[in-house]
């Protein structure tokens, strides 16, 4: 387990002692296929990081009057979900489902930041992390928003006008 989390996306760098400390404070969760972690919307008071399995985020769109999951990304081992938990104002803006039979391991805010507080190093590896994280997930949006962009104004498109 410690080598899943020492290898996560999100505390790539730590020294082991570091990782000891965070797997300290983790709670593993097992999640069966289509179980829910967190819907959108939810207080977001847990990160974390997959540790077997995949777990799709989800953005729920309603269709003729029933609710769909779009899956907007899968997450496979090493990958951190629910990371809202560090940023306010504390709310997913996905949900996360389990594709198939999955785990990971979920911290707590309150406990992540008394380690904050008691190692700046995990700190500041965490919300270096984190911010290469948002800028991932703001450039696959922007991507997604240019080609419905291109789809809707280009020739022959449906929102196309002459």
């Amino acid at each position: 387990m410690h080598d899943q989390i020492r290898t996560a996306e999100l505390f790539k760098g730590l020294s082991a002692g570091r990782v000891q400390r965070l797997a300290s404070i983790g709670r593993a969760l097992t999640l069966r296929t289509g179980e829910y972690l967190f819907l959108l919307g939810d207080a977001a008071q847990y990160v974390s990081v997959v540790t077997s399995g995949q777990v799709d985020l989800c953005f729920p769109i309603s269709l003729g009057g029933v609710v769909k999951d779009i899956t907007v990304e899968s997450a496979g081992p090493g990958k951190t979900v629910g990371w809202s938990a560090l940023v306010k104002p504390f709310r997913f803006t996905l949900s996360a489902r389990a594709g198939q039979p999955s785990e990971v391991m979920a911290f707590a805010r309150p406990e992540l930041l008394q380690v904050f507080a008691a190692d700046p190093e995990i700190e500041r590896v965490v919300l270096g992390g984190l911010a290469e994280l948002m800028a991932n997930r703001l450039a696959m949006f922007q991507a997604l928003w240019a080609r419905e962009l291109l789809r809707t104004f280009s020739p022959g498109g449906q929102g196309a006008t002459t």
